[in-house]
């Protein structure tokens, strides 16, 4: 730029040779000051400070309009701002003053570009064309201006004309693949991929890419045949084994699948990152197609013989445990659980699975006998803060199961998880005689998740119990059945609260509801009983009290009442 601008003032110093001095004089004054304002302008664009640049180049412009830098430069810096009318404006200017200026017309073709006028931006192009027919910048420039506006024929017919130029690139055969298949040319764009394959034989990553578009023409036995030859090529790479894989898959060659990746799980040279991958892939699609019994078997064989081969790999341990959490081999789960706690106790994971299996077997002493060792190797883990603290409750040591659920809201959890913990706690505190904490728990859970029924649920209940806001009870418990309708307890504290508000008939109705779930407890039965009772049916309540003793012989109080 700058020594264009010095070449239009060598030329207005000889233009006129016999200008009177003071017009010599005038005209030195000028031009020292419109490139003074010019540097300065390249100056602040090149800090990107526009504005500035925009000041001193068009106070540069207005001294020396004809210059072709200057028009340039100011069109730079339009661009620059995204302001494409000015920009194409200068540079229209700046190209007229030097027609043959190649980067002055690559400039303008990108403005047009940017700004949406393709037509314009490919005839700028085949403007430079004109002057310098094969350069490859140009051309390549322009067969993506043609793509850019839909031709893609005539994309295709320049990088033609580049390939024939280079004598053939990667690159460009790709580029013709892709415009081929947007056209829905499938032979052209086949034969592109395989002068794509006869450039570099030996890639496996031109070969997946040959194998996936046989994959979406649905020629399954094209793309296993390229996937054989990448396999041949590099034994054991995962990503011919996925693509092989998903073949299989689609043919239900579940045999085969196994084979391919028994090889991979048994070969010592592959990595157990690559491994997991594929067991992950089959565990995926056994629990997809349950009913084929040869997968399940290939399963199991892959799953079993990577835990085997990778003992001190942790998730090839985890991924068996859960295969056998989904077939409910629930013992064996545990075995490779209790494994991976001995010979690697630092998988946090691990202890959190192994606890809140033993907790969903009901095996709450185990729980608490574990938590300890589980702790100390997982201090912030919240699962086992949380299994370990609902144990403890569920074994009604109400203190401890606090200090363990108090430590569990502490741990990084999701929302809805820690609205579970907060629940959970609510239930020990108002078990504790704390109310006041209690009440604090249920507004936390609530507020981290107002979705939470058990929370809703529970908490309606013991306003209910103690008499207070009983229309706020009211709603939590209808927004709890709502989420659960089948549900015997949330139907029962649902009549409950209609029995303590008076309303016997709608107490009676979701009462019956919850008995009819056949799920319900001693509590509901006795609860079904007193509403019997004020509806002045006795003999029905006698009925139900009877029923309540039966199912919890610790209920004496109802004793006198049968």
């Amino acid at each position: 730029m700058v020594r264009s601008f010095l070449l239009l003032l060598f030329a207005l110093f000889i233009w006129n040779p016999s200008a009177h001095a003071q017009d010599t004089e005038r005209l030195e004054s000028s031009v020292t000051k419109a490139l003074e304002y010019f540097i300065d302008g390249i100056n602040d664009f090149e800090n990107q400070d526009y504005e500035e640049a925009l000041d001193k180049l068009i106070a540069a412009q207005l001294l020396f309009s004809e210059d072709a830098g200057i028009n340039y430069a100011l069109s730079d810096v339009y661009a620059a701002v995204g302001d494409f009318v000015n920009a194409a404006y200068y540079g229209q200017i700046a190209t007229d003053l030097e027609p043959e200026n190649k980067w002055y017309l690559l400039h303008l073709a990108d403005v047009y570009r940017a700004s949406g006028r393709n037509e314009l931006a490919v005839e700028t192009l085949q403007r430079v064309l004109e002057i310098y027919p094969n350069d490859q910048d140009v051309l390549y420039t322009l067969s993506e201006s043609y793509l850019e506006f839909g031709e893609l024929e005539k994309s295709n017919d320049v990088l033609d004309k580049l390939i024939n130029i280079t004598g053939g690139m990667f690159e460009l055969h790709i580029r013709k693949f892709q415009n081929y298949n947007a056209l829905g040319q499938n032979e052209n764009a086949l034969s592109e991929l395989e002068k794509i394959r006869e450039l570099n034989p030996g890639n496996l990553t031109t070969l997946h890419t040959i194998s996936q578009y046989y994959l979406e023409a649905d020629d399954l036995e094209g793309a296993e045949s390229i996937l054989m030859e990448a396999r041949e090529r590099k034994p054991g790479e995962p990503t011919t084994l996925l693509l092989l894989a998903e073949i299989y898959t689609q043919n239900r060659e579940w045999e085969k699948l196994g084979r391919a990746f028994m090889e991979m799980i048994e070969d010592p040279m592959i990595g157990p990152d690559q491994k997991i991958e594929l067991a992950r892939f089959v565990f995926a699609q056994s629990l997809n197609y349950p009913e084929e019994e040869v997968l399940q078997q290939q399963s199991e064989q892959i799953i079993l013989a990577l835990s085997e081969n990778e003992p001190d790999y942790g998730p090839a341990q985890l991924i068996a445990a859960d295969y056998f959490l989904q077939r409910n081999e629930f013992e064996t789960a545990l075995e490779v659980l209790e494994r991976v706690n001995r010979t690697m106790p630092d998988q946090s994971e691990a202890w959190g699975q192994r606890i809140q299996l033993l907790f969903t077997l009901s095996r709450y002493e185990e729980v608490i006998s574990l938590s300890e060792s589980a702790s100390n190797y997982a201090p912030d883990n919240s699962f086992i803060q949380f299994f370990t603290g609902a144990a403890y409750m569920l074994t009604h040591q109400y203190e401890e199961a606090e200090e363990w659920l108090q430590n569990a809201t502490l741990s990084p959890s999701q929302r809805t998880f820690r609205s579970v913990i907060y629940g959970t706690l609510g239930d020990v505190k108002n078990e504790l005689g704390k109310w006041d904490e209690s009440v604090d728990s249920f507004q936390n859970a609530l507020r981290l998740d107002r979705n939470n029924h058990n929370a809703l649920n529970n908490y309606a209940y013991y306003l209910s119990l103690r008499n207070e806001n009983m229309d706020e009870a009211l709603e939590m418990s209808k927004r709890a059945v709502e989420m659960e309708p089948q549900n015997a307890s949330y139907l029962d504290t649902l009549g409950w609260i209609y029995y303590k508000k008076g309303d016997f008939e709608q107490a009676l109705e979701y009462i019956q509801q919850a008995v009819a779930t056949g799920n319900a407890s001693a509590e509901v039965y006795e609860h079904l009983g007193d509403v019997y009772e004020a509806l002045g049916e006795l003999n029905n309540a006698r009925i139900s009290w009877e029923k309540a003793f039966e199912l919890d012989p610790e209920k004496t109080h109802l004793m006198d009442q049968l």
